[in-house]
């Protein structure tokens, strides 16, 4: 999975309240913008361009499939929060713009380090030949 900016979109009524994600995103360097809803987040998604969007699968107002579909062939790559447990799985949904589900879901730890290094990845400056 592969990032070209920092901007972040969060979906889902659950991040209002998770302050560890978004300190961890804050530290990597990550600017991140929070939607309640599918409605939401596609008004947001015409007024500010995004790179990544995190989202829980269920949203008030619909699924995040839905939002796939918003953001199928856009340059961004998105996450499902699916919830077992405590607290949830991560399913890979789109890497910039091509759909991928179907790829293992990430326990939140292995998820974080993916967060993790595709913010170093985007803090290293490519070199041109």
């Amino acid at each position: 999975m592969r990032l070209t900016g920092k901007e972040v979109l969060l979906v889902g009524q659950s991040f209002h309240g998770a302050q560890s994600l978004m300190e961890r995103l804050n530290g990597w360097g990550f600017r991140f913008r929070v939607a309640s809803g599918l409605r939401a987040a596609s008004n947001l998604l015409i007024a500010h361009p995004v790179n990544l969007v995190l989202s829980n699968t269920r949203l008030p107002d619909g699924t995040a499939f839905s939002l796939l579909q918003v953001l199928s062939g856009r340059p961004v790559t998105a996450f499902l929060c699916v919830p077992v447990e405590d607290p949830c799985l991560w399913l890979p949904a789109i890497d910039e713009g091509k759909e991928c589900l179907g790829l293992p879901a990430l326990r939140p730890s292995e998820f974080a380090s993916v967060l993790e290094e595709m913010s170093r990845h985007l803090a290293t400056p490519e070199v041109i030949n």
